[in-house]
């Protein structure tokens, strides 16, 4: 099938668990959707003129990949994003990938080497980034964090998160070391792994935390938002309106005057990552070097929650229409071919 084929297999993974999640469908009274646990939506935000040209492939433990013929040579989008939740779906599609030799965008293996503790090792050192120390753990006793911490020699205070969660959800801030017994106690986290990431206190001057969204696509570096909140778990909802202006100022002026300065850096956090499409969330410290809180793909980056127009909508549209050049031109891509 050639790089400008009409259609691409979307390849959707089942999670380790094989649990689906239900939501209310958008649009739809009294309907409901299925949701792919740890799968990202990199289709869902693309104009239905580009929807339609994705074909959803859905496999997983179990549930063998089958492909219709005429896709048998064709090149493949992977939407899995979370190596926490969607292991066994990722080491399907690359045993699969690996016995044809054919692109895939954001390929499996690379998905697999981005978990929390995975992206922390590979990019502590690239110069120019803060990149905290990152572990992952399973416990049986709250105790048994603490002493992994004194085990690795992390520094306090420790952020706590429940492997395979986002947006802030299952996560907390511990201290110090016993207050991690009372801090476990609000996390969902019964036998699965715990990252423990040391914590950064990167309030400004002013005691606002600053969270820069950059998003990768491809060879290109865009900005998405900037978050400013008065508290450390910053989300699109802490934002405060009071410093939309800066946050406008910086969507205006990022490709002049800040990426002239972080371009490097970004472009070295993806060639680290190997991966086509994903999020980078960050701060710019004023000794100049690069923050990172997290990078993945399963960030929500062409959704915008907000009522249109907007200050956010010329920075999605970008991004949209670079992803979906990007998603239709395999030739493009980082893994055009099977990995040596």
């Amino acid at each position: 099938m050639s790089a400008n084929a009409a259609v691409l297999p979307l390849m959707m993974g089942l999670p380790d668990d094989r649990m689906i999640g239900v939501s209310p469908a958008p649009n739809s009274p009294g309907g409901f959707a299925l949701n792919f646990l740890g799968n990202s939506r990199i289709g869902t935000h693309l104009t239905p003129e580009f929807k339609q040209r994705l074909l959803r492939v859905f496999f997983g433990p179990e549930i063998p990949i089958t492909l219709p013929p005429k896709f048998a040579d064709a090149p493949l989008i992977n939407a899995i994003g979370d190596p926490d939740m969607a292991a066994e779906s990722l080491r399907m599609l690359d045993r699969f990938l690996a016995e044809r030799s054919r692109p895939c965008f954001n390929h499996p293996a690379a998905v697999l080497g981005a978990s929390r503790d995975g992206v922390a090792a590979k990019l502590a050192a690239i110069d120019g980034l803060w990149m905290p120390r990152t572990i992952r753990e399973r416990i049986d006793e709250p105790d048994d964090l603490a002493r992994a911490a004194r085990r690795h020699d992390l520094r306090w205070p420790l952020i706590v998160r429940v492997a395979g969660s986002h947006r802030g959800m299952a996560t907390v801030k511990v201290d110090a070391p016993e207050q991690m017994k009372a801090a476990l106690r609000g996390l969902r986290w019964g036998g699965r792994d715990l990252y423990l990431t040391e914590y950064v206190d990167c309030r400004d001057d002013d005691g606002r935390w600053r969270k820069m969204r950059v998003v990768i696509v491809g060879n290109d570096i865009f900005i998405r938002h900037l978050v400013i909140a008065n508290r450390w778990l910053v989300h699109a909802g802490d934002r405060e309106l009071g410093h939309l202006a800066e946050e406008q100022a910086a969507l205006r002026e990022f490709d002049a005057k800040m990426l002239p300065s972080i371009g490097g850096r970004v472009r070295a956090i993806a060639d680290a990552l190997d991966m086509d499409y994903f999020g980078i969330d960050c701060n710019l410290r004023p000794d100049g070097r690069l923050l990172i809180f997290e990078a993945n793909v399963l960030m929500d980056i062409l959704h915008n929650s907000m009522s249109a127009p907007n200050c956010w909508d010329a920075a999605i549209a970008r991004i949209r229409d670079a992803l979906t050049t990007l998603l239709f031109d395999p030739a493009r891509w980082r893994h055009p071919e099977a990995p040596a």
